[in-house]
């Protein structure tokens, strides 16, 4: 893979503020909005939690997880497979603290239960739509040629 489809699948996620943090608890699924941070020089992604909760129970029994990002109004997602990890890493908490987080840790970042679910991606796929004309001329042009319509790119690409 060259860097150009690379640095394409940042930018589509340059604005997104929250993803949906995908792992598994058993034998199911289980998804959840989180705020996150990412590493462009390291292609990793980094996510304030709880060393108490449920989920890094979830993360250290299956590490395998997703992240999806949306922005529907553009016709763009975004898809990260990779591993998860826990750290107490005290420079990459000060790293990815934002004000906000203290709604969360009222001891701020040496609150002893702060964490960091540092995800190390393996793959990442992404699909940008068209706008609802040229969405709309591709499905009449498929229907009439009796084909499966185009509707936007699709990529993917190694991280």
């Amino acid at each position: 893979m060259t860097d150009a489809p690379i640095e394409e699948f940042f930018d589509l996620i340059e604005d997104v503020t929250v993803c949906m943090l995908t792992s598994r608890d058993g034998g199911e699924l289980r998804s959840r909005p989180m705020g996150f941070d990412v590493d462009k020089s390291t292609h990793e992604f980094h996510l304030l939690t709880r060393k108490s909760s449920h989920k890094a129970d979830e993360l250290a029994a299956h590490p395998e997880v997703n992240l999806s990002f949306a922005r529907p109004g553009r016709k763009e997602y975004v898809s990260v497979s990779g591993q998860a990890y826990l750290t107490t890493d005290k420079r990459l908490i000060d790293a990815v603290w934002f004000d906000d987080a203290e709604s969360w840790f009222p001891g701020g970042k040496e609150d002893p239960d702060v964490a960091v679910i540092r995800v190390v991606p393996s793959s990442g796929e992404y699909w940008e739509g068209f706008n609802a004309l040229q969405r709309r001329w591709n499905l009449i042009k498929a229907k009439q040629a009796g084909e499966e319509p185009h509707l936007g790119e699709n990529r993917k690409v190694a991280l």
